[in-house]
Parts: C-alpha cells; structure tokens; sequence
C-alpha cells in the first residue's frame, strides 16, 4: 500500500475517527445518588467483646422495593448515634457507618445493634455492596439482589 493513495488515507480517516469516538464517547453511568439514614440503636443481647459485628440485608416479603439492614456488634457509649452515608452508582452500592452525634462522656460503651429501612436500592439488580464502618474501623463486601424473601448476612473484618 501506498501512503499517497487514496486507500491509505480512507483507512487511517476511519481509524482515526474509530478511536476518538471511542475516547469522546457517552459513559454509560447514571449519576450517583446519595442517601443518610440513621440507624435506630438498642442494646445487643449478649454484650462479648467476642462479637466481631455482623451486617444482614434482607429484601421485604412482600415486593416493596425496600431492603431493611441491621448492623450487630457495636461498642458505643450513651447518647451516641449512627448515621448510614450510602453512595449509589449503577451497580455498586458503598455504605459507611458513621457517628452522627458524639457523646461528652466518656466510659467503655456497651454492645448495641441498629436497624433501618431503606428504599433506594433498586429491585431485581444485583448490586455490588461495600460497607465499612467508621465507627469499628471494619468492612465487607457482597452482592445483594434485592428481590422478596431474599436475604444476606455477612461478618464484619478489620
């Protein structure tokens, strides 16, 4: 082939134009979607510091849409809350547990467990989840469809 013929220059104009709507082309992610629930705090049933905190998501019985999770195993001192910052794009889901309103006294805390209902995890998707804990300073990750009856139970780890 010639770099003067007519062939060259069509094969190099549509490889050229290949690859820049390659590079400029639509990113087929939706806009991220963020949510802050706080959790509803009571005290754990077993108060061991052997417990290494749990995590449970477990899709509604009856097709709602929502999905309630509860957080076991965290040393946490009166007064103190839990807020959940949870960050939605496409099919990855990250929640982080954060203290909302910390207490002025001091003292070791006892073992509580938090609950909430949440409605913003899309139906019949699997959705990739990272849920780390400020708080505990643990995490895990898991795939969770949010589809009735269905449930997932994972441990937390440092």
């Amino acid at each position: 082939m010639d770099f003067t013929s007519i062939e060259f220059y069509t094969i190099a104009f549509c490889v050229a134009m290949g690859l820049l709507g390659f590079f400029l082309g639509q990113k087929r992610t939706k806009p991220a979607s963020s949510h802050i629930d706080a959790l509803d705090l009571e005290p754990a049933a077993t108060d061991s510091e052997q417990d290494t905190g749990t995590i449970k998501f477990t899709a509604a019985d009856d097709g709602s849409g929502t999905v309630t999770i509860e957080r076991r195993g965290m040393r946490l001192v009166d007064g103190e809350t839990v807020n959940l910052i949870a960050t939605i794009v496409d099919d990855k889901l990250t929640i982080e547990e954060k203290k909302g309103m910390v207490s002025a006294f001091g003292g070791s805390g006892r073992m509580m467990d938090g609950k909430v209902v949440v409605g913003y995890i899309p139906a019949d998707v699997k959705v990739y989840v990272r849920y780390e804990s400020s708080v505990t300073g643990q995490w895990c990750k898991f795939a969770f469809k949010n589809t009735p009856r269905y449930f997932i139970e994972r441990e937390m780890r440092y």
